[in-house]
């Protein structure tokens, strides 16, 4: 794993992952980051289970107004187990709100044409008093 490749997959955790899937406020500059064929997965979330393939975040929704952008003082992210291997890349996100874990999100990335774009995340939704 190279530290350059390393610093880069985290500032996009960080900008783009977080900040934008979290806290969106600007679809076109999210999508940036984003592999076209971007992907969640889900083991079960509310009833339904199997792969969400179509992605709303990344296209503009007239009825949804955003938050205002950045963290709320309520939220914070722990980024942990980044592995690279080649031209893939995986982290575990660890996403908390008012003081309980919430989700876990393992992040994938690719290599493309010299370039990391974030292709797929699968989660597990952690219920209350867990």
């Amino acid at each position: 794993m190279s530290e350059k490749d390393r610093r880069q997959l985290l500032r996009m955790l960080e900008e783009s992952y977080v900040l934008d899937m979290y806290v969106p406020s600007d679809v076109n500059r999210m999508s940036s980051d984003f592999h076209p064929e971007f992907r969640i997965l889900m083991p079960s979330f509310d009833g339904r289970s199997g792969e969400v393939t179509d992605v709303a975040w990344l296209r503009p929704d007239p009825n949804h107004r955003p938050p205002p952008k950045g963290l709320q003082p309520n939220q914070r992210f722990n980024m942990s187990v980044l592995d690279i291997t080649g031209k893939v890349a995986v982290c575990k996100v660890e996403v908390i709100r008012h003081g309980r874990l919430q989700y876990t999100d393992y992040v994938t990335f690719v290599k493309v044409d010299h370039e990391w774009k974030i292709i797929a995340k699968a989660f597990h939704r952690h219920s209350p008093g867990s």
